[in-house]
């Protein structure tokens, strides 16, 4: 692969007109020279396509993608399709891109030969839920990772070469969590390397209610992800999907208040709200279900 393919930077959004305008910005002020991006319209109520439009007017890398409302798999599939790329860089609309992001994020896979890479995110609001939420994330990335690689694909900061992602795709009929199965499907094949040092500054969710929804709503999801491909993805259970296991709830009020006797009280109680929430989600999921 050449010094400078071409990249497609796929952006996903709803109702996004208070972090579009600083994700396009950021995006357009890149190192790397030779790119397009692809903001697909999940629908917007808001003045989402005018901010879009407007950015398009003013540079023609900007490519406009809309959907009827489709869950996030879906959605990235859209932008998969319009791309032109040999790489496919990934971010939300709810971050913030450094100058030498795309550069940096594409460069094992132009100069080395690997097929995906991951980086990590930045909390840009830093207040109470932010930092907590940031310091799980963190946790969560190093138990998951060993040396380069990482069994993690997060799609607000990634790229992965088109030839492989069009072998897979995005699962369509997965909501949030729809990088979680490509993750898993990637890893069965291939490796996933791992850029802790490459961030992308996020508005992490920050206020009780809206930290609530989110654990609530990936726990939901990861649920039908463990669901449908349980056996396909067997040696990934043990650990991917742990809190689905009978083990882990029979032992979950007793970790709890552990929590509340080694943490500080403000990261217990965070600790317990994601905790909760996560656990209602997976509940929530089952009754679905059925």
């Amino acid at each position: 692969m050449g010094a400078e393919p071409l990249v497609s930077v796929i952006i996903p959004v709803y109702n996004g007109e208070k972090t579009l305008p600083e994700c396009l910005t950021s995006v357009l002020k890149q190192s790397y020279n030779n790119y397009e991006a692809i903001v697909v319209d999940n629908n917007s109520t808001d003045k989402t396509k005018e901010i879009i439009n407007a950015f398009r007017e003013a540079d023609k890398r900007i490519r406009y993608g809309f959907v009827e409302k489709h869950l996030t798999g879906a959605v990235r599939n859209e932008g998969v399709g319009m791309a032109q790329g040999d790489i496919l860089v990934f971010t939300d609309a709810d971050c913030v891109c450094p100058h030498r992001w795309i550069e940096e994020i594409t460069s094992p896979i132009r100069l080395e030969g690997e097929d995906a890479v991951v980086g990590f995110e930045e909390d840009l609001l830093k207040n109470y839920w932010t930092k907590n939420i940031q310091k799980i994330d963190e946790l969560y990335m190093q138990r998951f990772s060993a040396g380069k690689y990482t069994r993690i694909f997060d799609s607000k900061n990634s790229a992965v070469t088109a030839k492989l992602m069009r072998s897979l795709m995005f699962d369509p009929t997965i909501n949030i969590t729809d990088d979680l199965g490509l993750a898993i499907r990637i890893a069965m094949k291939n490796k996933i390397r791992y850029l802790p040092d490459v961030k992308v500054g996020h508005f992490h969710r920050s206020t009780l209610k809206s930290t609530v929804n989110t654990y609530f709503t990936r726990a939901f999801w990861s649920a039908q992800v463990y669901r449908k491909h349980k056996k396909e993805y067997s040696a990934w259970n043990d650990i991917l999907f742990e809190n689905m296991s009978l083990k882990k709830w029979l032992v979950f009020p007793f970790w709890t208040l552990f929590q509340f006797i080694k943490s500080p009280l403000g990261e217990a109680y965070f600790i317990l709200v994601s905790e909760l929430s996560w656990r209602v989600g997976l509940l929530w999921s089952m009754i679905k279900r059925s």
